[in-house]
């Protein structure tokens, strides 16, 4: 008999989030501290197993606000990579740009799909991508966008190749993560040869704890 879907034995609760003006219900997952602890216990060892797409990332949350702020044409196209919950890609799909929502993890995909029809998001459409393994042709985009890409060295490489192979020529990506998070030193030094990159360092107070987030805009040089 094949194991249930882990989302499917996971108590979901539904969290208002406001960013700017527009605010959104999501179904999240009601306790994620038993996997948080086995995170910090174990540490690299639980980062493959860990499932991402459980937290509402603070990361998210200041690059969805940061897009808000830089009011984009609405013609533009978006791919949100890794998109976990979906939260950027959601509140983009919300201010009215056609957005595509990808992840690899079919939990995290049935998740968003879930919580786009709860917020009728009809610009929003949802698909699955393994950056390991991507399809011949993924499309173009204005914009890339991705919080909390790369935990691991090793994902620095495709996930910089994602980008450029989705990346409109004139297009811009926006990447977001905790400033703790040294893997990202490899994504920028391979980054910086191919694209124009500004950083902003940004601050948000969740769960009582204020978190360091840089936000990375590029463009190709």
């Amino acid at each position: 008999m094949n194991e249930p879907p882990m989302i499917d034995k996971l108590n979901l609760e539904p969290s208002p989030i406001r960013i700017g003006d527009i605010r959104l219900e999501l179904l999240t997952v009601e306790n994620i501290e038993p996997f948080l602890s086995e995170l910090e216990d174990k540490g690299d060892e639980a980062l493959q197993s860990f499932p991402y797409w459980i937290k509402v990332w603070e990361s998210a949350i200041i690059l969805a606000a940061h897009l808000a702020e830089q009011s984009l044409d609405k013609n533009k196209t978006v791919l949100e990579l890794g998109a976990g919950m979906g939260v950027v890609g959601m509140f983009l799909a919300a201010s009215g740009h056609p957005v595509t929502l990808t992840d690899y993890n079919d939990d995290a995909l049935a998740l968003m799909k879930r919580n786009v029809d709860r917020n009728n998001l009809s610009s929003a459409r949802i698909q699955k991508l393994d950056w390991n393994d991507p399809p011949r042709s993924m499309g173009k985009y204005d914009i890339v966008c991705g919080a909390e890409l790369v935990y691991r060295q090793t994902d620095a490489e495709p996930v910089l190749q994602a980008i450029r192979e989705c990346l409109e020529p004139d297009g811009t990506a926006y990447i977001a993560h905790n400033i703790r998070q040294i893997s990202m030193i490899e994504f920028l030094a391979q980054a910086g040869k191919l694209f124009d990159i500004a950083h902003a360092g940004k601050s948000i107070t969740m769960d009582g704890k204020k978190k360091q987030v840089v936000v990375h805009t590029m463009g190709r040089l």
